[in-house]
């Protein structure tokens, strides 16, 4: 890594991001890693999903035995239970929750081994400059982990390109836009010790099958993490996110070399399996793709042929929906009149509709809440059956957005006039939940979301209707009671709703800048 000073704010991240989690403990980053880093986001469960307990003290579950054929290793074989997050009315994501014992073992290694993992997410022979380090960390607090969830990182990068990109953009004619197509489902496990210790190396006979090497054991754990499959790794952890930066911080040194030996001046940034690659010219970014495409090839990876775009400078340099949003709401106003909430409304549903999956709804939504969670709309008698139906249908056009959605739903129950017309809100939320029960297997999400909010309110008796989920993560909320990964002793990996909502509101676990820490 180069000590070298620059003025490229692009640079000095990159630099500044490596000098921090080179300076971070090994058992810092092991004990962050299970008791932080193991389930997704927090928009993706609800706050009873948490580490409530680990293991005191560093170990390893399964550990490489000598025998007559040699050093074994097998690691028990599990499948991951997954969340489906629906991204569109057809398809999902798909995120993974690991088992404990193996995503335990995982950690062990990674942090055992940080040094050669921060090499190997920030390499020397690398021009990219990644804004991904999946650990929170803080240059005012160096070797310093906080606890808060890297979820926030999404808002960093967008801040980035509206500063970092834009400040050396002026040397620049054309901005590339590019894609990888469904990474974390498609990385190959195999290819983890490739990044990890080089291809040719690792493909020799000695040493493809030794299992002392950390490539092999973290493939290992991987496959068997995933009832042994070979393709793909789980959305959501950290420690998949880890492995996937060093997977495509390797795709990087391949299309570093390619620039280089071409001659060709650019600029690149990364953020997980998203590029924004300045070039001085068209040609130059078409060039600069076609070397992208051929080192993901070098690890069974494609680019997304739908998220990949070239742009005339400025063009695609700033994000369309805000300009459109800041027309309509130029400033975040402390009280929004019933009249000028509906007007917004509709504005922001017009706008997303001309910028499909943006973040508008997120903004809309942030921007109608206080600091300390209270709504900013007046809501009396006369509008209050017309806000909930609102906010629900927004939720409907961005799923992603429902939980906050609820949140809200939440501050208007605890208000003095809310919790004076519970019923109404609450016989809206049980008619939603009952005909999503219909198709639990379609509906997990949203059903997750409100039966939680249900029960860490108390108001799960008032439910006319006992649904008998079968889902391990729907049922763990309804009947408020764990039924995850049961078996293993040293954890346990729920708090009930009603404890944990005492402590936490739903706004609050929401708030990915300032998420309260609760143990």
């Amino acid at each position: 890594m180069t000590n070298a000073h620059t003025t490229n704010p692009i640079l000095e991240h990159r630099k500044n991001t490596y000098d921090i989690a080179s300076s971070l403990k090994k058992t810092d980053v092991y004990y962050w890693l299970l008791k932080y880093g193991y389930f997704p986001e927090n928009y993706i469960l609800p706050p009873c999903f948490r580490v409530v307990k680990q293991p005191l003290k560093p170990k390893i579950y399964y550990k490489v035995k000598k025998t007559k054929k040699g050093n074994q290793y097998k690691p028990i074989r599990t499948e991951c239970i997954n969340v489906h997050f629906p991204k569109t009315d057809l398809t999902d994501r798909n995120f993974g929750i690991i088992n404990p014992e193996i995503h335990n073992d995982i950690a062990f290694h990674i942090a055992s081994n940080w040094e050669k993992i921060v090499n190997a997410i920030f390499p020397e022979n690398s021009i990219v400059s990644a804004y991904s380090f999946p650990i929170p960390i803080d240059s005012k607090n160096i070797g310093r982990i906080s606890y808060l969830r890297s979820g926030r990182m999404i808002y960093e990068f967008i801040g980035m390109i509206d500063s970092d990109i834009a400040s050396v953009a002026y040397k620049y004619s054309h901005l590339v836009k590019a894609d990888i197509k469904s990474f974390y489902p498609s990385i190959y496990t195999h290819s983890i010790a490739w990044a990890i210790h080089g291809k040719q190396f690792i493909r020799k006979p000695n040493n493809m099958y030794d299992n002392n090497l950390l490539g092999n054991k973290l493939d290992k754990l991987f496959q068997n993490a995933n009832d042994g499959c070979t393709n793909g790794i789980p959305i959501g952890p950290v420690v998949s996110d880890l492995v996937a930066e060093i997977i495509a911080s390797s795709v990087d040194v391949l299309l570093t070399k390619k620039i280089k030996d071409a001659k060709v001046d650019c600029e690149i940034i990364r953020f997980k399996d998203d590029y924004r690659i300045l070039t001085k010219s068209k040609n130059d970014g078409v060039t600069i793709t076609k070397f992208l495409q051929a080192s993901l090839k070098e690890y069974n990876l494609e680019l997304s042929d739908s998220k990949t775009s070239m742009h005339t400078l400025p063009d695609g340099l700033f994000r369309e929906w805000v300009s459109k949003y800041h027309i309509v709401n130029p400033k975040r106003k402390k009280k929004y009149s019933w009249k000028e909430f509906r007007e917004l409304y509709l504005s922001v549903i017009s706008i997303d509709k001309e910028c499909p999956g943006t973040g508008v709804i997120d903004r809309f939504l942030s921007d109608i809440v206080t600091k300390e969670g209270q709504l900013c709309v007046s809501v009396g008698s006369f509008n209050l059956q017309k806000v909930i139906s609102m906010l629900l249908m927004l939720g409907s056009l961005r799923v992603k957005a429902f939980p906050k959605i609820i949140a809200i739903l939440e501050t208007i129950i605890n208000s003095p006039f809310g919790n004076s017309n519970k019923k109404t809100i609450l016989k809206y939320l049980e008619s939603f939940l009952k005909k999503l029960s219909l198709d639990e297997e379609r509906n997990k999400y949203l059903i997750s979301w409100i039966s939680y909010f249900m029960v860490s309110n108390s108001f799960e008796k008032i439910v006319t209707f006992n649904p008998k989920y079968k889902d391990p993560i729907t049922r763990s909320i309804f009947n408020n009671r764990g039924a995850i990964f049961k078996s293993c002793k040293d954890f346990k990996l729920f708090m009930g709703c009603k404890k944990i909502g005492k402590k936490v509101s739903m706004m609050q676990h929401l708030d990915v800048f300032n998420p309260p820490e609760v143990d």
